[in-house]
Order: C-alpha cells, then sequence, then structure tokens
C-alpha cells in the first residue's frame, strides 16, 4: 500500500468591510473542489465585526457577498463554522438561512 498525493490550489477571497476608510470587518471565502462532487463548495472562515459595528446589519452584509460570490463560483455549499459557546452566532447563522448539520473535528498542529 502506498499513498499518493496531488496539490491543487484552493481560491481564497477576503471580503473587507470599512467605514470612513477604517476597516470594521472582514470575512475569508475559499473555493474548494473535491472528486465526490462536479461543483466546487465554499468554506467561510473567520468572520469578524469590530465590536461597536455588531448588531447593526454588517455582518449580514459581508455574509451575504460571500453566499453571492459562493453561487457566482459554482458552489453547490457553503459551510461556516462556529464554536459551541457562540449562541447568538448560531442564531446569526441561522437567521440567514444555514442550517446546524453537522460537528466539525479539529486537531491542533
Amino acid at each position: 500500500m502506498q499513498i499518493t498525493q496531488t496539490k491543487f490550489s484552493p481560491v481564497g477571497i477576503k471580503f473587507i468591510l470599512t467605514d470612513n476608510g477604517k476597516q470594521i470587518g472582514r470575512v475569508f471565502l475559499y473555493i474548494l473542489k473535491n472528486d465526490l462532487h462536479q461543483h466546487p463548495f465554499g468554506f467561510m472562515e473567520d468572520l469578524f465585526l469590530e465590536e461597536e459595528f455588531r448588531s447593526k446589519g454588517n455582518g449580514q452584509k459581508l455574509v451575504q457577498a460571500v453566499m453571492e460570490e459562493a453561487k457566482k463560483q459554482g458552489c453547490y455549499k457553503l459551510i461556516g463554522t462556529s464554536r459551541y459557546e457562540r449562541e447568538k452566532v448560531h442564531d446569526f447563522y441561522k437567521k440567514l438561512g444555514f442550517k446546524d448539520y453537522g460537528k466539525e473535528f479539529r486537531s491542533d498542529l
């Protein structure tokens, strides 16, 4: 038995929200492909807003921009992750149409 590797490059897009020239929020979208599906999927990571700009629709603007771009890129799904203790974030994602679909397992390297 042997394991071989094939390298490929995913696409990464950083979305930045600014107010008066100052960065107040960001989120990353990674477009990934695997052999199980004909179309790629999107992975949304590191959604962040400065505290004073939260609960004002700014996070929704960022996520909607990511969703639109993922659709343009032909993604069949978009994945966003959140830690268990972040219940406000979970409610936020659900409000935007995301479903609690499974678990994420992590190994810090």
